[in-house]
């Protein structure tokens, strides 16, 4: 039966093409920094006229391709803690937004400063599992 699909193996093709799309690979970036006491002794206003002025500019220029969330967590760490949590498909659009971020005011005046960053893939296993073990049907 050379050259004949079954209906088996149609469907199989089909969920695997499907799969693939659907494993679209999701980045979770951690960002950790530390606000400098040039940064702290600004007025509570006058630290929002900034980040409204430089930082919420710039994260409306990348909005189609990142989402990006600030967290404090100075009352949960014995040291100065503040993190971004940023997600994206598009590494690149990151990438260009990390440049933008470091030449911004914020860093390059030296406000803030980036101590750590982490990437992660959502799921990242399961387009491994598909890529590299094919349906998951193998043991291995």
């Amino acid at each position: 039966m050379h050259g004949r699909r079954t209906i088996t193996d149609t469907n199989r093709t089909i969920l695997n093409s499907q799969s693939r799309e659907e494993l679209t690979m999701k980045y979770g970036i951690f960002i950790g920094y530390t606000f400098t006491p040039a940064w702290l002794q600004k007025s509570g206003k006058e630290r929002e006229q900034f980040q409204q002025e430089h930082i919420a500019p710039l994260i409306a220029k990348y909005a189609d391709r990142l989402t990006v969330q600030h967290y404090d967590a100075e009352a949960f760490s014995a040291r100065p803690a503040d993190f971004a949590f940023v997600t994206t498909e598009d590494l690149r659009a990151y990438y260009f937004f990390v440049e933008e971020l470091r030449d911004s005011p914020l860093f390059a005046e030296g406000y803030a400063q980036i101590n750590v960053i982490h990437v992660g893939m959502a799921d990242g296993y399961r387009q491994f599992e598909e890529e590299v073990h094919g349906d998951g049907d193998d043991a291995h």
